[in-house]
Formats: structure tokens, sequence, C-alpha cells
């Protein structure tokens, strides 16, 4: 490797050396930093590397360096990412459920190395995690790929969908049927992946289809556009989003909570730290907006006697319905004994 084009890259081999390698805690010597560029095939000496040090420094590289008694120490500090945005990056990672084991650890080491080494080890080392459920589709890269391309050319795109049986096994929907969908958006949710669809069918709320994309399979964009009212409904994706219970059907409505003081943080962390908390009669209430489902209610139910529906009458009246099926009971019979939670 002593062609001279290999000494054209000099430079860059040395900010690769200095980012991999280095940090304020982690310096590399002059003579250290000749050796690494000799693995490389790459010659230089130390009276040379002062030189190209000093080059890359008033070009404006974030290059620090201290002179010692034997040598001179060099480092960069200014990276992409600092540490704290790496260890929040790789925490996501590991709590995202549709991450496979092997993708999981293979972007951990990546996103990692962003850091340099020695912050790569550390960061891997004090990592606490436990036990994360994680789903087995490894072809989650390339149906993510697929997707994102069909939404940037709106185009629809065909797939294969499954739901596992008791064995765990792959048990297609339609009989291996072909799904041709509009897609909108892809939404993290609960350490999920989901894909929102445009659906024109009134049956389907806000004209929205929901697939697990770790459920998909044998996807292809392809060549037909989608509909003008789905461009419409692409323009608007980004609301969905912020839609509270919005991985579930139905429909979108403004509900009256009454809590005890020690669920605020709940409804905060549920519906954002904007939501508006009001005091009435030794509790507290919030108006939220929230789309109404199973799902909806089963996180009600997790507050039986410390969390009440307000109003819309309606809305009580459905969520003591759904409560009475859940324990096989007659809702009209229920309504003559205690109405815990919905009063």
């Amino acid at each position: 490797m002593s062609d001279p084009k290999y000494q054209r890259i000099k430079f860059l081999k040395i900010m690769e050396i200095l980012y991999r390698k280095t940090d304020e805690a982690h310096p590399i010597t002059t003579k250290d930093l000749v050796k690494e560029l000799a693995l490389l095939g790459i010659s230089e000496d130390r009276r040379t590397m002062y030189a190209d040090i000093k080059a890359l420094q008033e070009f404006g590289y974030d290059i620090h360096s201290k002179r010692t008694k034997y040598d001179s120490l060099y480092w960069v500090s200014k990276r992409s990412f600092d540490l704290p945005e790496l260890k929040i990056i790789m925490d996501c990672i590991h709590s995202s459920k549709f991450v496979t084991e092997s993708k999981t650890k293979e972007l951990i080491d990546k996103i990692a190395d962003l850091g340099g080494s020695a912050r790569a080890d550390l960061m891997k080392r004090t990592a606490v995690h436990f036990n994360a459920v994680k789903h087995s589709n490894e072809a989650i890269y390339e149906i993510v790929d697929v997707l994102e391309r069909a939404i940037e050319n709106r185009k629809k795109v065909s797939f294969n969908y499954f739901v596992l049986d008791q064995h765990g096994e792959r048990v297609y929907k339609h009989g291996m049927q072909l799904y041709v969908e509009e897609p909108l958006a892809m939404v993290c949710n609960d350490g999920n992946y989901y894909l929102l669809c445009y659906r024109p069918e009134e049956e389907y709320e806000n004209h929205i289809k929901v697939f697990r994309i770790d459920r998909i399979d044998n996807i292809a964009m392809t060549d037909e556009d989608i509909s003008k009212d789905g461009r419409t409904a692409l323009r608007k994706a980004s609301q969905y989003p912020l839609q509270a219970f919005k991985m579930y059907g139905g429909p979108l409505r403004r509900v009256t909570l009454m809590f005890d003081e020690n669920l605020i943080g709940v409804v905060y962390n549920k519906f954002g730290e904007n939501t508006n908390i009001k005091k009435y009669k030794g509790k507290y209430t919030a108006s939220v907006q929230v789309q109404v489902s199973p799902t909806f209610w089963g996180w009600m139910l997790q507050f039986p006697t410390e969390m009440k529906i307000k109003s819309p009458e309606d809305l009580k009246e459905q969520y003591r319905e759904w409560v009475c099926s859940a324990m096989g009971e007659d809702a009209s019979a229920a309504n003559e004994g205690e109405n815990d939670g919905v009063s």
C-alpha cells in the first residue's frame, strides 16, 4: 500500500482515527497516530504529523492538542451527537419491540461507535435493560424502506399480512391474498411500529386502517398512485399520532375526566403536559380528546375508584355497559347498584 494515492487520503484517515479513538479523556500521542496510519499503509513521521494537524486546525477542524514532556496529545471533543443523546437513542432501540434481538445488537453497536470507541465501550457496559419483548420479523428494515419510498412517492403498496398461532407460527390473513393499500404514515406507539393506511369505506373510523409493520410480509411498492382522497389524508397524516389511543378504531370525542390528586401525573403522561387540569370539589378534572374504544375503557379501568367520566352522559353509559359486559353482568341491573368509576 505504498501507492501515492493512499497518501492523498491521509488527512481523511487522520480525522477518522481521531473521531474513532479519541475524546477529551482518551487523547492519542503523535507516536500512536503515526502507527495507526502505518497500519493503513500511509507513511508519516512525527515532524510532518505536527504540520498536518496544524493545517487541519487552521481549516477549522475541531482538533485539540497539548504538549507533554515527551510527546504531543491530540483529541476531538465535538461530535454529531453528544453522549446523552446517543444514550437516549440506544435505550429507545432497546425498548422497541419491533426491532429484533439481532437487529438491536447491530444497531446499538453502530450508534455507540458514533461516540468513539472508548465511549462506545462505556455506554454498552453501563447499559441496564430489562427483558424487553422482541418480535421476530428480521425483514423489518426492508419493509420500512419500501414503505418510506412508497409514502414519499405517493404509491400504493401490496403485501401479505399475518398473525401468530398458539405455536408462534405465521397464519396469513385472507389465505395469503395480497393487501393493496394506500400508505399514509408510520407511527411508533408503545414499543410497536404501525402503518396507517387510507381506506375510503365509512366503516373505518377516520378512514384509517392500521397494520402492525412487523406482521407484514412480501411487501412491494406498486406503480399505482394513491387516490385523490388518499393524498388529502396524507397531508393530514401528521395529526394522527396526536390522537390519544390512536392505534385502535373509534370516534374521536371530547371527554371530561374527574380523578384524584395522585393521578395528575398519570393524566399528564397520557395526554401531555399542556393538558389543562382544574380543581373541582376536592377532585381534579381535565377535558381531553380520546378515541373511544376498548383501549380507552381498559386504560380507565386501571383506576376503578380514582378516575371517573364526568361528561358526556352517553360515554358514561357506554363505559358502564362495557365494564358490565366484561364482568358478564347486565348493565341495567348494575345501574341499580353502585356506580363505581362512571358516576
